[in-house]
């Protein structure tokens, strides 16, 4: 027969912890969730014309410096733009033979 262990109540750190998780998960699920109706949106006012005047007037500016600047006139408290390095793909291993392609049929 096995035995079961009592289970032991979660530190308060511990819960901190799993609540900070869960809110992140919830602001990358709404970022998601409204993705298309914002993109809607953007595309019919005159904010990316804006944004290429701002750029075509200032030169040597960063795109993610006029995001940040866009967002303090806005009053978006505690924004922080970041953009990535762009991901860089694997190299294919040359010790592996290639996969022949498959021929496309003639319709």
């Amino acid at each position: 027969m096995a035995t079961r262990r009592t289970a032991t109540p979660k530190t308060s750190a511990e819960l901190k912890a799993q609540l900070e998780q869960a809110k992140q998960r919830l602001a990358e699920l709404e970022k998601r969730a409204y993705a298309e109706e914002l993109t809607e949106l953007i595309a019919t006012t005159s904010i990316v014309d804006e944004f290429r005047k701002i750029q075509a007037r200032v030169n040597d500016i960063q795109p993610t410096a006029i995001l940040a600047a866009i967002g303090t006139a806005v009053g978006i408290k505690r924004l922080e733009v970041k953009q990535s390095a762009p991901v860089k793909r694997k190299l294919a291993d040359p010790n592996k033979p290639a996969k022949p392609r498959a021929k496309k049929a003639d319709a």
